[in-house]
């Protein structure tokens, strides 16, 4: 299902099938359609993850600001690669509390200092600059846009996207029953499958660093 029929099938839910005869715009829809996938994505125990390699070039990391959360991290040698544990600013200040006085050398693990920012600890030294560095994590999905554009989950979880758009839509036209009875199909489709989605569509989930 992709977004052109995703905003159809909408229409013919509320009836307002002419675009151009209608209390809220392909437009809207589309923003709907999007709002949903955020809320699956908050729903599902599992999100996609990306993989980004880089070099280490400083003891800052800079992440996309659509990055969700950082799951993993690793230095490499160039033979060996190492994991680097990460932890929140006021975890790592507890253990470190005099880590601006630490010398440089072999980072061993990476604290979250904003959204996008982290830092790693020890700053690496010479010897670390330029080596590989590993990173994993979960990231907001491209927004959908084009009429040919899919949503970033599986097709088992595609049929809840009418049924999402209809329950705003119905909403705006201030009908509160059938709002709710296409929120209930909605979230119903969402806890069904729930546990088996699984993304096919990974290259819309990205994060890098800048």
């Amino acid at each position: 299902m992709d977004l052109g029929s995703i905003i159809t099938e909408t229409r013919q839910i509320v009836q307002q099938t002419d675009s151009n005869n209608s209390q809220a715009s392909d437009a809207t829809i589309t923003g709907w359609a999007n709002d949903c996938t955020i809320q699956l994505c908050s729903t599902l125990s599992a999100l996609p993850k990306e993989v980004f390699s880089s070099v280490v070039a400083a003891a800052t990391i800079t992440l996309d600001t659509d990055l969700i959360k950082l799951d993993f991290a690793s230095i490499s040698d160039g033979t060996t690669s190492f994991p680097l544990e990460t932890m929140d600013f006021n975890s790592f200040v507890r253990r470190y509390p005099d880590y601006q006085n630490q010398p440089t050398g072999k980072p061993t693990l990476i604290y979250r200092m904003t959204n996008t920012t982290w830092n790693m600890f020890p700053a690496p030294d010479a010897t670390w600059t330029g080596k590989s560095l590993t990173l994993i994590g979960s990231a907001v999905p491209t927004a959908m846009s084009a009429t040919t554009d899919v949503p970033p989950f599986s097709q088992v979880m595609h049929p809840a996207y009418p049924h999402y758009c209809a329950w705003k839509f119905f909403l705006l036209l201030n009908n509160p029953q059938r709002a709710a009875d296409e929120y209930a199909i909605f979230d119903g489709i969402k806890k069904m499958n729930t546990f088996t989605t699984t993304n096919t569509r990974g290259s819309l989930l990205s994060f890098k660093v800048k």
